[in-house]
């Protein structure tokens, strides 16, 4: 079964491991070169100190691996992970670049065993820069949603995602896809993000809420990057106590509506905006998941407004 935690060994050391699907390396962490192939590197920076990689490892063997178009994978029975990174700077057109990212990656999980997406991790250079329907993350919204549309993915059939920014060049997307077809979950206390108000972009964010599926014996939740959102507005402006407490009230929702609990939560990720709210975002976290497993990243929200966002892995019988 598939499982998510951090660890301080080598990543070559983990690889040599038959099972590791993944490894997840932050900017401030060392990976060296003979393994930029195998491990995707993203460009938010773990602000706990701890010098760790992030492991997703099955009970199952991975049986294959390559780079093919691109996508750098690792596969097993019943998983496959996919990661594509591109260069993309401010000059540089993010519509067509994400278009251009987002075909590869469809085309090639088309053609491969595990065809069913659970969760989708975008990783946008500058995410909140830009003006209007110039903003780097609606003409990311704009590239995604035209490859979906292309490839016949309706709105009922977007997977759990998330989309924060970082502060340097590059564009990294992976994804996580499995071979039985999964169950797609709304939150009632807000509006699908694909039926979004025309304010949010000329093209809204494809993804949803949270993503189930139950492979062998386990059931698996993928919450999607979760917000002080209610209905479509951000609320508690400048507050990130209120704004943690609307998040969490979001998820256990979430937990509600898809048949799990608090304690099913395996992993958080938690984003945040600026690092000097780190120990207060900490305590709070603490307070909320005692028991749970969260890595704590700098990185920027997709809305300017928010200050925090939060991803969930979760498993039960």
């Amino acid at each position: 079964m598939l499982q998510n935690y951090h660890s301080t060994l080598a990543a070559d050391e983990l690889l040599l491991k038959a099972n590791t699907l993944a490894l997840w390396s932050y900017e401030n962490v060392a990976t060296g070169s003979s393994i930029n192939d195998t491990v995707p590197s993203i460009r938010v920076a773990e602000i706990s100190g701890q010098e760790c990689l992030e492991v997703w490892q099955l009970s199952e063997d991975v049986v294959a691996d390559g780079v093919e178009e691109n996508c750098t994978w690792r596969r097993s029975k019943n998983f496959q992970f996919i990661t594509i990174t591109a260069p993309l700077s401010e000059q540089d057109d993010f519509e067509q670049v994400t278009y251009s990212v987002y075909q590869q990656m469809l085309k090639f999980v088309e053609q491969s065993p595990q065809t069913e997406f659970l969760r989708f991790w975008n990783y946008i250079p500058h995410i909140n820069h830009g003006n209007g329907d110039r903003e780097n993350y609606k003409r990311f919204c704009n590239g995604r949603l035209l490859a979906f549309t292309e490839h016949k993915l309706l709105d009922q059939q977007f997977p759990a995602a998330s989309a924060v920014g970082h502060y340097s060049d590059g564009i990294t997307v992976c994804a996580l896809t499995t071979c039985v077809a999964p169950t797609h979950h709304a939150n009632p206390r807000q509006v699908d993000a694909f039926n979004y108000p025309r304010q949010y972009g000329p093209s809204s964010p494809s993804f949803a809420r949270a993503t189930t599926a139950k492979v062998g014996d386990k059931r698996l939740c993928f919450i999607s990057g979760t917000a002080s959102i209610l209905g479509h507005d951000s609320v508690h402006h400048g507050d990130l106590r209120l704004q943690l407490y609307t998040t969490n009230d979001n998820i256990l929702y979430l937990l509600q509506n898809t048949g799990f609990t608090r304690s099913s939560i395996g992993t958080l990720r938690v984003y945040l905006r600026d690092r000097a709210d780190y120990r207060e975002c900490k305590r709070i976290v603490e307070e909320l998941y005692p028991d749970t497993l969260a890595i704590y990243t700098h990185a920027d929200i997709c809305r300017s407004d928010l200050l925090v966002e939060i991803e969930c892995f979760c498993i039960s019988e």
